[in-house]
């Protein structure tokens, strides 16, 4: 069994090693790269494939590790980053002078001192040859300057991806490939730069991951903008999702959902699978929901929603012209009850007169004026007849002199 280490350096990336020694994670080691010697750290450990023992480039893809970090190199390691430091400042401060236009980003010095390399960014190719020469003249070893991409630079800054993880880039990647933007189209991707870039203003490099799946699942699907007919309808097809295995389409009206093996049975004239509809009704609407797809008995349902929307209008209308009905009955009633009791009122009262006039009550009145001869008779009007006063006397009125007014 052979264990492969990964060890990631600012200037190149993750790289795996491999070894047969007992190195845990965290330990530092010191391995040959493209540019010298240097320390690393272990950051990720895994075991050899039988398909990568079985490579003839496995020696040269994955070399081996030099010999674990001892004390005197980890020494000579924070040594050597403090000089790296003082070179990207004299770096910077002689391109300027220049006028080369460049920025430098970082220095490294290897571990047996005998070479330094600078990165450095630019927008337009530079010719840094005078650079080297004066950069040389005053460390006395060799120098290497090497211009990197908006990549690179997104690499050794770091960060946080738009998925919350840290960048690919910084973890795990240990070369970048090509990404255009036919993997996105590939995908049914918005074609949104913006939110298709990562940190380093290119195509994020997840787009390559599933890219491979993609090429080999997407042509068996339709196309967007395909038409056919279904259900006496010509529909087209507007949207595809490969990893639900989802084929939307439209007609014009209602919206479609299909799988891959409905689609295929609806083209050939048939219907989207093999089993009977079962057919079953609302209890209240009536209206049958046959078993057409999901789109379809949405649509149903949503006509039986409308159907009871439609059904409590009207009878909301109705009750309220039934109450403005019964109003007007109500009041037709009270006005027929306010008469009949204002009838019923005034019978005692026609009674009661009747039975002051009978003879019965005359003659009443008459022993009471016998009884009492200073009393006198009334009438239901308030009016003595002549005829009915005995005393005569009463009768006599005596002319008012002008004397007697005063």
């Amino acid at each position: 069994m052979i264990t492969l280490l990964g060890i990631p350096f600012d200037f190149q990336g993750l790289s795996y090693y491999r070894t047969d020694k007992n190195i845990e994670i965290g330990e530092q080691v010191i391995v040959k790269t493209d540019h010298g010697t240097y320390l690393g750290t272990v950051k990720k450990m895994r075991v050899a494939t039988e398909e990568e023992l079985n490579s003839p480039d496995f020696d040269t893809t994955f070399p081996s590790i030099e010999r674990i970090a001892t004390y005197s190199d980890k020494a000579l390691d924070r040594v050597a980053k403090q000089r790296a430091i003082a070179l990207t400042k004299d770096t910077q401060k002689q391109a300027n002078s220049l006028n080369l236009g460049m920025k430098v980003l970082s220095s490294y010095f290897d571990c047996e001192d005998n070479k330094a390399l600078i990165t450095f960014t630019s927008e337009t190719r530079v010719d840094f040859r005078e650079l080297v020469k004066i950069l040389t003249g005053m460390y006395r070893i060799k120098i290497e300057l090497r211009q990197i991409g908006p990549r690179d630079q997104a690499r050794l800054v770091g960060g946080i991806g738009p998925c919350g993880l840290p960048l690919c880039c910084t973890t795990f990647l240990t070369s970048f490939d090509g990404i255009s933007i036919a993997m996105a189209k590939n995908q049914l991707l918005a074609i949104n730069i913006p939110k298709l870039s990562g940190q380093c203003g290119k195509l994020m490099c997840c787009l390559k991951y599933e890219d491979d799946a993609y090429q080999k699942i997407r042509p068996l699907y339709p196309k967007i903008g395909e038409k056919f007919t279904y259900n006496k309808s010509q529909y087209e097809v507007t949207g595809l999702n490969l990893l639900t295995d989802t084929i939307t389409t439209y007609n014009g009206e209602n919206y479609e959902s299909f799988t891959k093996e409905e689609f295929e049975r609806v083209k050939k004239g048939l219907t989207k699978t093999d089993e009977k509809p079962v057919m079953y009704k609302d209890i209240n609407s009536g209206v049958d929901l046959s078993g057409h797809g999901i789109s379809d008995t949405n649509n149903r349902i949503a006509q039986i929603k409308r159907n009871e929307e439609r059904r409590k209008e009207e009878k909301e209308r109705n009750n309220q012209q039934n109450q403005k009905g019964s109003g007007k009955q109500n009041n037709s009633q009270n006005n027929n009850t306010f008469q009949k009791n204002k009838d019923r009122n005034n019978r005692p009262n026609n009674q009661n007169n009747r039975n002051n006039n009978s003879p019965r009550n005359n003659q009443q009145r008459k022993n009471t004026f016998r009884n009492n001869p200073h009393k006198t008779p009334s009438s239901s009007s308030g009016f003595i007849p002549v005829s009915q006063i005995q005393d005569k006397s009463v009768l006599d009125v005596k002319p008012i002199k002008n004397d007697d007014k005063k």
